[in-house]
């Protein structure tokens, strides 16, 4: 079923009010509210006294709201270059427009993304834990690169400060045009000038925009 784009970001906010920043935070609508009917009508919520609740089936898809709304910034971000300033707002337009099966090939597409550009994190799908890869990606990780291929860094997929902050030292930052040269015995690659020679593990967090 169905549900209006008004009650997809309300369910977006209830999962960030609720999980990820660990308030407790009701759902912004009257029982007799239209869109609340509809939550009702679907089964993504039910009235507790004056106010709604979600149900399972309501977490599942809030969650898959804020999913798709993350999605839909890294690909505005990473493919289509749109500029920070306006990713939010095209990112709440462009969401409401995926489909389960193309939220899915998105994800793939991007190499299974683990952040939005702003950071946050991006809830696994099925997708992601299938790891299933297509033949050619958009975006990639240098790792799976080969020999001579050229692109753009798209972003650093890790969550580890550490790792983050060698790689950022090193003058590895999105946006700057890369080039692999070789990936035995180590990966090594060009920026600008510069040559840098890294593991297989610290090449597969640098995500690259394919061009050639």
């Amino acid at each position: 079923m169905n549900i209006s784009e008004r009650a997809q970001e309300i369910l977006e906010k209830y999962w960030i009010m609720n999980k990820e920043k660990e308030t407790v935070w009701m759902l912004d609508m009257a029982c007799d509210d239209p869109d609340g009917k509809d939550l009702i009508a679907g089964g993504y919520a039910e009235q507790d006294k004056n106010d709604l609740k979600l149900t399972d089936k309501g977490w599942r898809e809030s969650r898959s709201c804020v999913r798709r709304h993350r999605l839909s910034e890294r690909l505005l971000a990473d493919v289509l270059m749109v500029k920070p300033a306006k990713l939010h707002e095209l990112g709440c337009k462009f969401e409401h427009a995926l489909q389960k099966d193309v939220e899915s090939n998105i994800c793939t597409l991007l190499g299974h993304p683990m952040t939005c550009p702003h950071g946050s994190s991006i809830p696994e799908g099925k997708c992601c834990r299938d790891n299933r890869k297509m033949p050619q990606k958009v975006i990639a990780p240098l790792s799976e690169c080969r020999p001579k291929q050229r692109g753009r860094i798209a972003y650093i997929r890790t969550k580890n400060s550490k790792v983050l902050n060698k790689l950022t030292s090193m003058g590895i930052l999105p946006g700057l045009s890369v080039q692999l040269l070789r990936r035995r015995p180590a990966y090594l690659f060009q920026i600008g000038e510069s040559q840098f020679a890294v593991d297989k593990d610290l090449a597969s967090k640098i995500q690259v925009r394919v061009s050639e």
